[in-house]
C-alpha cells in the first residue's frame, strides 16, 4: 500500500564509458606486442609475404583486442544499465504513485440542507449577502408528523433528496451510508418512505449501512481503491440535541467510480473528488507538498478553500503552506464554515464537500476542503476536470544489446583460424558454432535474471527506506 510521502531514494551518477583514445590504444598495443614477438620468433627465410606472418601480426592481435574491448565495453554498459535500471525503477514507482494519488470518485449529484438558504451561492459571492454565524446554534425546522408513527425526519429527508430525484430514480440500486445523531427508528423509516412514495421503489435494507460514528475522509480514501459497481449515497444528518451546540445540517452526496458511463443527473455536472490526504498535524508540512505533487488538479485552478473545523494553529499552517507553494487563494476564496453557519458539527466535513461540489458546479474551478478530527487533518480536492493521465516511463533497458556476444565471436574466430590445417578448421566449425549458440542462449537467459535480481534488490532498498521513515 502506498503512502503520500515517498522515501527519498538516491539517484546515482551515470558512469562514463572509456575515453576515445583507449579504443585506439588497445589494438595498437596488441599489434606492437605481436610485432615484438614475431621479431624474435619468425624465421627470416619464410619471408614477410607469407600470409601466416600477417595473420600473426595483424589479424590475430586485432581479434584479441576486439575481444578485450568487447568484454570491457560490456562490463561498462552493464554498470550503466544497472544505474539506468535504478533510475527507471524510481521513475516508474513515482509514476505509479502519481496514478495512485490521482484516483478519484465521481460526484454525480449533491445537495445540502441548512437553516440558511443558498449558502454556496451567497458564500461564493454570486448572489445575495454572505451568511453570518448566528449568535446561537440554529436548527432545521421539522414538520410535525401528520400520521401516527410517521418519522419527524421525513420533511428533512425529502427536502435534502428532492433535488437529486432524477439521479436516484434512474438508478436500479444504490448503497446508502447513513449517519445521524438521531434514533435509528426515525432515520431509516424516513428514507424508506422517500423511496416508496417519491421514487416508487423499495430499498433493500441490506444496502443501508448505519454509521455509529460520522464517516470521515478515510472512507473516501478507501473507496478510491474499490471497484464501485453500485453507486453509493452518503447522508450525513446532524440535528440539535441536548449535547450538541453546533448548527444543524443534512448533506447528501451520490458517488460512483470515476471510470465508466456517467449517470446523467441534470441539472448537476459531474464533479471529480480526488483521493484525500489524511495526515497527522505534525506531518502536514511533509505530506502537503506531496499532496500537491500528485497533480490531481492544477494548483492555479484552486480558487476556494472550505474550512470545516480546522483549529487556529492548523489553519495558519495550511494557509502558510498554500502561499509557500504558490497556491494563490484570494481572500474572498477562504471560507470558514464556523464564521458562516456557526460552530462546526461532526457532519461539517460532508457539508463542506457538498458546498465545494456546488461551487464547482457553479463554475468556480478547483475547490479544496479541509477538516480536522481528534486524530488527523483531511484535505480533499474537487474539480469538474479529471486528472491528467500519467506518462509511464518506457522500459528500453530490458532490450539492451549483448556486447559480450561480440567478444565471444572474436574469440571463436581466432580459435578457428589458429589451426594450420584447413580440414581441422572445418571440423572445428560445427563445434564452435554450437558453442556460440549455447553461449548466446545463456546470455539471453542471464539478462532477465539480472533484471529480476536488480528489481528485487531495489524493492528491498525501497522497503527499508519506507520502514526507516515510519520508524
Amino acid at each position: 500500500m502506498m503512502n503520500w510521502c515517498l522515501p527519498d531514494m538516491d539517484r546515482k551518477t551515470l558512469p562514463k564509458l572509456p575515453a576515445w583514445w583507449w579504443w585506439l590504444a588497445i589494438p595498437s598495443a596488441c599489434v606492437a606486442l605481436a610485432a615484438i614477438a614475431l621479431f624474435f620468433t619468425w624465421p627470416v627465410q619464410r619471408g614477410f609475404t607469407n600470409l601466416r606472418f600477417w595473420f600473426w601480426l595483424l589479424l590475430l592481435p586485432l581479434l584479441a583486442s576486439t575481444a578485450v574491448m568487447a568484454f570491457v565495453l560490456s562490463a561498462a554498459l552493464q554498470v550503466r544499465r544497472q544505474t539506468e535500471w535504478r533510475h527507471l525503477f524510481i521513475d516508474r514507482t513515482y509514476a505509479h504513485w502519481q496514478h495512485w494519488g490521482r484516483r478519484s470518485l465521481r460526484l454525480v449529484a449533491f445537495h445540502c440542507l441548512t437553516p440558511e438558504a443558498d449558502v454556496s451561492s451567497r458564500t461564493l459571492g454570486l448572489e445575495g449577502m454572505p451568511p453570518q454565524a448566528p449568535s446561537k446554534s440554529e436548527n432545521i425546522m421539522l414538520t410535525v408528523p401528520v400520521l401516527i408513527g410517521e418519522s419527524p425526519l421525513k420533511s428533512v429527508i425529502i427536502q435534502t433528496l428532492t433535488p437529486m430525484h432524477s439521479a436516484l430514480r434512474a438508478l436500479p440500486a444504490v448503497e446508502i451510508w447513513l449517519y445521524g445523531n438521531v434514533d435509528e427508528k426515525q432515520a431509516v423509516p424516513a428514507i424508506e418512505h422517500y423511496w416508496n412514495q417519491q421514487l416508487n421503489k423499495r430499498i433493500n435494507p441490506e444496502n443501508v449501512y448505519l454509521q455509529d460514528k460520522v464517516p470521515d475522509a478515510t472512507l473516501l480514501h478507501a473507496w478510491c481503491d474499490e471497484d464501485i459497481s453500485v453507486p453509493r449515497l452518503v447522508i450525513a444528518l446532524h440535528l440539535l440535541d441536548g449535547k450538541s451546540q453546533a448548527s444543524a445540517s443534512c448533506s447528501a452526496l451520490l458517488f460512483q467510480r470515476s471510470s465508466g458511463p456517467v449517470i446523467k443527473a441534470p441539472p448537476f455536472r459531474p464533479v471529480y473528488l480526488f483521493r484525500p490526504l489524511v495526515t497527522q498535524s505534525h506531518d502536514l508540512d511533509a505530506d502537503f507538498p506531496q499532496f500537491l505533487a500528485a497533480g490531481q488538479t492544477d494548483a492555479k485552478r484552486l480558487s476556494h478553500l472550505w474550512d470545516a473545523g480546522l483549529h487556529s494553529r492548523e489553519r495558519g499552517a495550511l494557509l502558510a503552506l498554500l502561499d509557500e507553494h504558490d497556491v494563490m487563494l484570494p481572500a474572498q476564496g477562504r471560507h470558514d464554515l464556523s464564521l458562516l453557519l456557526g460552530p462546526a458539527s461532526p457532519a461539517s466535513f460532508w457539508l463542506a464537500l457538498c458546498l465545494a461540489a456546488q461551487g464547482c458546479d457553479l463554475g468556480q474551478r478547483g475547490q479544496l476542503v479541509a477538516a480536522q478530527s481528534e486524530e488527523s487533518i483531511s484535505l480533499v480536492q474537487l474539480s469538474t476536470q479529471p486528472a491528467a493521465p500519467v506518462n509511464m516511463p518506457v522500459d528500453t533497458i530490458s532490450r539492451y544489446p549483448l556486447a559480450y556476444l561480440a567478444g565471444i565471436v572474436a574469440v571463436m574466430l581466432a580459435l578457428i583460424l589458429l589451426p594450420a590445417d584447413r580440414d581441422t578448421q572445418m571440423g572445428m566449425l560445427p563445434w564452435l558454432g554450437g558453442g556460440l549458440v549455447v553461449v548466446a542462449a545463456l546470455l539471453s537467459f542471464s539478462v532477465p535474471l539480472a533484471l529480476r535480481l536488480w528489481r528485487k534488490r531495489l524493492d528491498v532498498e525501497w522497503h527499508l527506506l519506507e520502514q526507516q521513515r515510519h520508524d
